[in-house]
């Protein structure tokens, strides 16, 4: 698999997955004309394997947490992570980044299960913003959006979120799934009984092509790795 980056056009994208349902992403108008230049990546493992522990697993995690830690790999993570806050500040909402990278250094990474992990590790070792969801929990076409003013969904805590005026959403038929300033929804949360797992990373201005394709693939090799996940994908889009 290449790193290429694939420029698109306004029309709808179709992307047809091996052994696996089509995903659409639609990037709206509004939304190309609000931050042109905000790609967003998409990366897909199926039939994966839930896990909480693993001996394996916490090795490999303290190999990755040595070079993270690395003087230049770590100027590097803050110099991104330092690209999201501001844009967070700007919209008025705290941007987790910064604490989750604190946390990271003083105390390792977080043993929860591999879903959960693997999203951070791959955000903390690439300074970018990732969710992790259930795919098959998503309904029809994707279309990254720009939210109306007072438009809710149910987020992953169970709590209503609000947003504002030209936030920036992820959408499928059902409904809102993710806000990029405040993280995604219940409905298609991950579980212990998930099996086809995407993740996706929002970002911010400054945030290059390269290094959302570095965090894809990274999670990617994780649920391959240790939830033995096949028939992966992976693609990076620009308005």
């Amino acid at each position: 698999m290449t790193d290429e980056i694939q420029r698109y056009h306004p029309e709808q994208v179709r992307v047809k997955l091996t052994m696996q349902k089509e995903v659409s992403l639609h990037i709206t108008d509004a939304y190309r004309r609000r931050f042109p230049n905000l790609s967003f990546g998409i990366g897909t493992v199926q039939n994966c394997t839930y896990i909480e522990k693993s001996e394996a697993f916490k090795l490999y995690k303290r190999e990755l947490l040595r070079k993270m830690r690395r003087r230049s790999n770590l100027a590097q993570i803050q110099e991104r992570i330092n690209l999201y806050d501001p844009f967070f500040k700007e919209w008025g909402y705290p941007c987790p980044l910064p604490g989750h990278l604190n946390r990271t250094i003083e105390m390792g990474f977080p043993i929860v299960n591999l879903y959960i992990d693997t999203h951070i590790i791959a955000e903390m070792c690439h300074g970018i913003l990732m969710a992790i969801q259930d795919l098959d929990r998503f309904h029809g076409p994707w279309r990254l959006h720009l939210a109306k003013e007072g438009e809710t969904f149910q987020g992953v805590s169970g709590r209503m979120i609000s947003c504002k005026e030209e936030e920036i959403v992820l959408r499928d038929e059902t409904g809102t799934v993710c806000s990029l300033f405040q993280g995604p929804d219940f409905r298609t949360k991950v579980d212990a009984s998930s099996r086809n797992i995407v993740v996706y990373i929002f970002t911010a201005p400054g945030i290059q092509e390269e290094q959302v394709s570095n965090g894809l693939q990274l999670a990617i090799e994780i649920l391959q790795k240790f939830g033995n996940g096949v028939d992966s994908w992976w693609k990076v889009f620009k308005p």
